[in-house]
């Protein structure tokens, strides 16, 4: 081949073999977006509580109420819910098993979470936030400063950017 029948081919593959990218879709865009979600409030939740090194010693229920409430009254001033430490525990903590020693509306929660973290559609995301727990956390989430910086731009497509700003604007209006 000649190397102008070489760039030919090449340009002739891109288009055949076009590589998906972070804006094209929206349950792409809404996955990224929860997966930022869960590791923004676990970040912030390590900060404050260092579960990750307590988590051998954090293996009781209460004890992760009692950091949950401990996080929520340091990070969330206007708490207006009583059981928000469940929604933030299902949140940082989405692969709670279920046992006889834990709350079943905690485990409910966490699975629910798992679901639309791990196996993402439509209907399992308007589940998760039918609990206005959830869209309350989401909607702090999703208007701190950096937030576009947090998530991370994954595509070079000014599209991309727009995309994601409009699933989020409309998160904010959910």
């Amino acid at each position: 081949m000649e190397p102008s029948e070489i760039s030919d081919f090449m340009a002739e593959s891109k288009h055949l073999i076009k590589p998906k990218k972070f804006g094209e879709r929206p349950d792409v865009i809404y996955k990224t977006i929860l997966r930022s979600f869960k590791k923004y409030y676990l970040n912030e939740f390590n900060d404050l509580t260092d579960i990750k090194r307590k988590k051998k010693r954090v293996n009781t229920q209460d004890s992760l109420l009692d950091l949950a409430n401990e996080f929520i009254s340091q990070k969330i001033s206007e708490n207006p819910f009583e059981d928000l430490n469940l929604f933030i525990i299902a949140l940082i903590q989405p692969k709670l098993e279920e046992n006889p020693r834990v709350d079943s509306k905690l485990v409910q929660l966490s699975s629910i979470v798992k679901d639309v973290l791990y196996r993402f559609n439509k209907s399992k995301m308007s589940d998760l936030l039918s609990y206005p727990q959830f869209s309350y956390i989401l909607k702090k989430f999703l208007s701190i400063p950096n937030l576009l910086e947090f998530i991370g731009e994954k595509s070079s497509s000014p599209q991309a950017a727009e995309n994601l700003v409009a699933q989020i604007d409309f998160l904010i209006e959910r």
